[in-house]
């Protein structure tokens, strides 16, 4: 399963992302708490330890998604 982590810089980032990943038929959870969740914490340790990638912003995302 590929878990996408995104941390919109404002809400209509967040908006547009998620109407976009809606589309995409792309499931998306989104996490509102002040501690990130396990699966948060797992998706970002993942990233450092070369098992994922990092991508800066949507512009990137989309890139590497081919869109």
């Amino acid at each position: 399963m590929t878990a996408i982590v995104i941390k919109p810089r404002n809400k209509k980032e967040e908006i547009f992302l998620k109407k976009l990943l809606k589309k995409m038929k792309v499931e998306t959870h989104i996490v509102e708490e002040p501690v990130p969740n396990y699966e948060t914490i797992k998706a970002m340790e993942d990233v450092e330890n070369k098992k994922g990638v990092h991508v800066k912003d949507s512009k990137e995302l989309f890139s590497r998604l081919g869109i």
